[in-house]
């Protein structure tokens, strides 16, 4: 199982209510940008999230360091 696989609602359980709200935000604008987060590095996605939709930064980077420690822990888990 990779990241991309790891179900929403799994993530949602460990979020603090900000960081749900947050996270809703972004998959709303990936939904709305299918194809540029397809063909974006990371850095171009972060700086996306931060310059265009107004994210705050920390706040972003906090999120996707969360979302990746979750990640790898149910990816341990489910192996």
């Amino acid at each position: 199982m990779n990241r991309s696989d790891v179900p929403k609602r799994r993530i949602d359980k460990y979020l603090t209510r900000d960081e749900k709200i947050l996270y809703e935000k972004v998959l709303e604008d990936i939904a709305k940008n299918d194809d540029f987060y397809r063909k974006s590095s990371p850095e171009e996605i972060t700086s996306h999230l931060i310059d265009v939709c107004g994210f705050d930064r920390d706040s972003i980077y906090k999120l996707f360091k969360k979302i990746t420690l979750i990640s790898e822990e149910l990816d341990n888990n489910d192996g």
